[in-house]
C-alpha cells in the first residue's frame, strides 16, 4: 500500500483525492494478486485478463490519471516479483496498456469496436515479438491457425472488458445510492 502512495506522489498525482489513491491502491493490490495467480498456474490467461480488468475499472471509475498510476504500480510490483515471466510481459505490453488506451475510445459504435480490436491485435503482435526474444517462442507449422484463434480470443476479451465495465458502472451506482 505504501508503494502505491509513493508512486502516486512521484508521478505528480498530489492533486488526486485521498479516496481515489486508496481505491486505486486496493484495485492495484488485487490486480497484483491475480497476476500472482496467473504466474502460479503456469502463466494462465484467465487470471491475466482478470487482472487487467481491474485497471480498466480504475480508469473508468476514478479517471485516467489514477488508472495510469495504478497500472505502473502493478507493473513495478509484478516486474519486481516475477521479472520476465510471459504473463508479466503480456500484462505490460498487451492487457495493461489496452485498458488505458481503451478509455479514449469508449463509445459503443461499430467503428470504435473495430478500432479497439485492431489496437489489441497490434499490441499482441508487439508482445509476440518481445516474447520471441525473451522467452524463446518457437515457430510452428500451425502459425496461421494460432493467429486466427488468438484474434478470436482477443475479440472475446474486448467484449469481456465492455460488459465488465457496464456491470462495474451499475454496481458502483447501486452501492453509492444514485440508482434505486
Amino acid at each position: 500500500m505504501q508503494t502505491c502512495v509513493v508512486i502516486a506522489w512521484v508521478a505528480g498525482a498530489e492533486k488526486l483525492k485521498t479516496k481515489s489513491i486508496a481505491l486505486g491502491a486496493m484495485y492495484s493490490a488485487f490486480s497484483v494478486l491475480l497476476l500472482t495467480l496467473s504466474v502460479t498456474f503456469g502463466d494462465d490467461m484467465f487470471f491475466l485478463m482478470l487482472s487487467s480488468l481491474l485497471i480498466a475499472f480504475v480508469t473508468d471509475h476514478l479517471g485516467y490519471k489514477t488508472g495510469i498510476i495504478s497500472y505502473f504500480t502493478v507493473l513495478t510490483l509484478s516486474f519486481a516479483f516475477f521479472a520476465l515471466r510471459p504473463a508479466v510481459i503480456e500484462f505490460a505490453v498487451i492487457f495493461g496498456p489496452y485498458t488505458l488506451i481503451r478509455s479514449f475510445v469508449s463509445k459503443r459504435t461499430l467503428s470504435n469496436i473495430i478500432l479497439r480490436w485492431l489496437t489489441l491485435v497490434a499490441l499482441s503482435l508487439v508482445a509476440y515479438e518481445i516474447l520471441k526474444v525473451f522467452v524463446g517462442i518457437q515457430e510452428n507449422y500451425l502459425k496461421v491457425v494460432t493467429i486466427v484463434l488468438a484474434a478470436v480470443a482477443l475479440f472475446l476479451y474486448e467484449r469481456l472488458v465492455e460488459f465488465s465495465l457496464r456491470w462495474h458502472r451499475r454496481f458502483i451506482k447501486r452501492i453509492s445510492g444514485t440508482e434505486r
